[in-house]
């Protein structure tokens, strides 16, 4: 990667975290953590997940870390379940509730309205629309190869 994508990429993360970080400051105490919305997306796009599941999603996060993290999430926000799998006793089930996908419905439509003011504020066309999509369709496949992410489908 060249010094100038490079510097760009750079300038436009930083800029599309302060605007995430100012819709942060305006929402109620107890927001989510970053690590608690990887882990809701992560339910949501994979269904029901045992710990160690969602735990090896997160290689350089021990799994006592991503179990308190769950049990914040279950016990005072309410918005994954906790069950015991039926099949090995030993075994507890995370499951999204309807608040959780309530509440990361919430993170993606702030996600969507930064990335909408972004794109409508530069008059993006159709055109670079289609290839921006082509070069991230190519970025999740690497990322979830170099992740171990396996999906049934492709992301379209």
């Amino acid at each position: 990667m060249g010094p100038d994508i490079e510097k760009v990429i750079n300038e436009l993360s930083l800029r599309m975290r302060l605007i995430r970080a100012m819709q942060e400051d305006q929402e109620a105490e107890g927001s989510l953590s970053e690590r608690e919305v990887l882990i809701l997306q992560q339910l949501a796009e994979q269904g029901p997940l045992s710990v160690s599941q969602i735990a090896s999603a997160w290689p350089n996060v021990s799994e006592s870390t991503i179990s308190t993290t769950l049990t914040r999430l279950w016990q005072k926000k309410k918005l994954v379940s906790k069950t015991i799998s039926p099949d090995n006793q030993r075994m507890t089930i995370i499951e999204l509730t309807d608040k959780g996908r309530a509440e990361l419905q919430i993170v993606f439509e702030h996600r969507n309205e930064r990335f909408n003011a972004l794109f409508h504020a530069i008059n993006v066309t159709e055109e670079e629309k289609e290839v921006l999509v082509r070069v991230c369709r190519r970025g999740i496949q690497y990322l979830d190869k170099f992740l171990g992410i396996k999906r049934s489908e492709s992301p379209k």
